[in-house]
């Protein structure tokens, strides 16, 4: 049995990865679906373990039954995905209705969550039998979780197709079922996982075909598919129109002109510009509009490397060509780290996405403009894009880039906004040149061949009643600046996809919230009194005790856990390898915690030394969470070890509170299985949309960690 729960902890992991990745292609790269799709997959396998405990009949072969049932529904689960903007009758590049998204994602993770649930309520449960604990059992499924984190970081490092990941933990799922019936001597079971286990075989023989044509449903025109660390890069081309897509989402075509509005819009801020560093988005055709300034030296830094190997050969030839101009100097690095030690420019033009994510937030705070700004020139200028509209911009469109707008304002002494549907932003510490004449005689001097930019387009963007609106609308408005510790922009963003569903969105105002909430301090000392009275009458319910007490861990774990991740990348980059030794290392906390709790007890501790740890390990659990809050305003955990530490240390205290809730008053173990396993999965399911849709948002990552860190220390209480 200690063989399956690693298996279990290891599927479960590596089965989470690949289907979040095919749901966050599906649904066009929206991040808020990673959220959403978490809470889903924790609650579906808290309610396995929950309804496994009565309605399912336990022996060995019916854990055979699931985990075969597992390793084919895995495929079947994907292929319904990929699918599944066909199934509903979605119109292609259009979202679905928001209820049809939700029906998706919930047909794609439920079943595959439930029977994982059902799968360790069985397998804890004959481990258990045989003299061990509920501790030890998470721990064993805690390390199998290790193994399929380190793997499928691996599997994306090296570049592995999604697909193949499916096959593979398809694989891992069945084979132990084929070993165990030939040991026991069970032909059915031989039988039936060797038949499956030829089909998984021969799918990765031809999964390049099976992988070609399953994409080709949504892309009739596919040219090249391929997965990267950081999206799925699809290319399609169709009468000479060459389309590039990102996790779906059309990322540029070769017929637009937006690179050519985005770069001489800007270098026409400027009175002779000579160096210019672009941080991302230069496959587009920025680099090819750079090359018409003659003495220009050219700095071009990009992330992915693999998007442009794929998409550069489906190029025109002159976009193509000019990647690889002596005047351009390609970096390979992420962007914001590159801003540490690189030298100055005249001209920063940022490419990177929407703040539509904790992973391209950090490309718009306060932090991130200050390095900016501290490596331009006199004169020096920074430039952005931002989705907008030509007429008609929505509460909640004003409220995100406004914000935006006033974070920049915040940093440099001039900036300037030109509209339309896609809003430039031009941001310099010296004051930008306005005049409509002397911009369109600076640009007409430069004799730079253009289809869409002339003298007349720039005399009528700075004449047109819309440019003073905007100003006014941006400067205008309560609106609070976007940080890294507060990154609001997220919200406003994951607000605006809302709002494509539910009009009613487009009012909602996040600091209108924050102030409320702000000015609302007696009210949280109302909720804490509250909350301890809750607690001091739960104490005396035993049964119930633990339960509250684990689901508090698991939620102030998830907490703690997404605050940890999100700061590192916002100092650090998004470099994925270390994202998933970030993960790892809190897998090994919870490892380590409930193996050492279920060894302290086996000791034969004594009862009231055994409660003082429990004490212990709640009384260290609010400490780090205040902790947390006071040090990231110093940036004193901005390394790599710290955070590995950190998440070490949350990790095994949320697994050694687990573990001490698991014999604490408990005469019969296995009887809190169910209750204990989906107290702390919904814990955890609470507390990942709690801190990403609201609490780190709203009220930053330092008052987070303090609210945090008074209700794990309010829970003392409960013991």
């Amino acid at each position: 049995m200690p063989f399956y729960l690693f298996i279990i902890g290891f599927i479960s992991i590596l089965g989470q990865v690949v289907i979040f990745r095919e749901l966050n292609v599906a649904f066009y790269g929206i991040d808020l679906i990673y959220i959403i799709a978490l809470g889903i997959w924790l609650l579906g396998t808290a309610a396995g373990a929950l309804t496994g405990k009565y309605f399912f009949y336990k022996t060995p072969k019916s854990l055979k039954i699931f985990f075969l049932a597992w390793g084919v529904l895995l495929p079947a689960d994907i292929l319904f995905i990929r699918s599944v903007r066909i199934i509903f009758g979605g119109v292609p590049g259009a979202y679905l209705q928001f209820l049809p998204q939700i029906a998706g994602i919930s047909i794609a993770i439920l079943p595959v969550s439930f029977l994982l649930g059902i799968m360790f309520q069985h397998a804890a449960g004959s481990y258990i039998k045989g003299k061990n604990s509920l501790a030890k059992a998470y721990a064993v499924e805690s390390a199998g979780g290790i193994a399929g984190g380190l793997i499928s970081t691996i599997l994306i490092i090296f570049g592995l197709q999604n697909l193949n990941a499916v096959f593979i933990c398809s694989f891992i799922s069945i084979t132990p079922v084929f070993y165990f019936a030939v040991r026991n001597k069970e032909k059915y079971f031989i039988y039936t996982a060797t038949y499956f286990i030829i089909l998984i075989i021969a799918a990765i023989a031809y999964s390049s075909s099976i992988d070609y044509l399953m994409t080709k449903l949504n892309h009739p025109y596919l040219v090249e598919s391929k997965d990267t660390p950081y999206s799925r890069v699809t290319v399609t081309s169709y009468l000479g129109q060459t389309s590039v897509f990102q996790n779906d989402a059309l990322s540029f075509e070769n017929e637009s002109t937006a690179s050519e509005e985005f770069v001489h819009m800007v270098l026409t801020q400027h009175p002779d510009p000579k160096s210019v560093l672009v941080l991302g988005g230069g496959i587009e055709g920025t680099i090819y509009e750079l090359l018409k300034y003659n003495s220009l030296k050219i700095d071009y830094v990009e992330l992915n490397e693999k998007l442009i190997n794929t998409v550069r050969k489906f190029l025109p030839e002159e976009i193509n060509k000019s990647l690889d101009s002596k005047r351009v100097n390609l970096i390979i690095s992420d962007p914001r780290a590159y801003l540490k030690y690189c030298g100055n420019y005249d001209v920063i033009l940022v490419g990177m996405p929407e703040p539509s994510s904790g992973q391209s937030n950090r490309f718009y705070t306060k932090e991130f403009f200050e390095l900016c700004n501290k490596h331009l020139n006199n004169n020096g200028i920074t430039a952005i894009r931002l989705k907008s509209a030509e007429n008609l911009w929505t509460p909640l469109m004003i409220s995100r880039n406004a914000s935006i707008y006033n974070t920049l304002k915040s940093v440099f002494q001039d900036v300037v906004a030109l509209p339309g549907s896609t809003c430039i932003i031009t941001a310099s510490g010296t004051p930008l040149e306005k005049s409509p004449e002397v911009l369109a005689k600076r640009f007409s001097d430069r004799n730079i061949p253009t289809k869409y930019v002339i003298p007349l387009y720039i005399k009528y963007l700075y004449t047109n009643d819309r440019y003073n609106q905007i100003a006014n609308i941006l400067s205008a408005g309560n609106v609070q600046i976007n940080t890294d510790v507060q990154p609001v922009c997220y919200q406003y963003t994951t607000a605006i996809w809302l709002s494509k569903f539910f009009p009613d969105f487009n009012w909602f105002n996040p600091g209108h919230v924050y102030t409320i909430i702000k000015e609302s301090k007696i009210y949280i000392a109302i909720i804490s009194v509250l909350l301890l009275c809750f607690f001091l009458f739960i104490r005396y319910r035993t049964s119930f005790s633990g339960i509250i007490l684990v689901f508090i861990a698991g939620f102030s774990g998830m907490i703690l856990e997404t605050m940890l991740i999100l700061y590192y990348q916002s100092i650090n980059g998004i470099l994925f390898q270390n994202i998933g030794i970030l993960l790892t290392a809190f897998m090994t906390g919870l490892t380590a915690g409930a193996a050492f709790i279920n060894g302290l007890y086996h000791k034969g501790i004594n009862k009231n030394i055994f409660r003082f740890t429990g004490l212990g390990l709640v009384l260290l659990l609010g400490i780090i969470n205040l902790y947390f809050g006071f040090v990231i305003t110093g940036n004193l955990i901005t390394g790599l070890y710290e955070n590995l530490i950190l998440l070490f240390l949350t990790g095994f205290l949320v697994a050694g509170i687990f573990a001490f809730a698991s014999f604490f008053n408990v005469k019969v173990h296995q009887d809190t299985i169910s209750s204990l396993y989906s107290a702390d999965l919904v814990g955890g399911c609470a507390g990942s949309l709690l801190a990403s849709l609201i609490m780190i948002p709203l009220l930053g990552m330092l008052t987070t960690g303090m609210v945090m860190g008074i209700i794990v220390l309010l829970s003392l209480f409960l013991l």
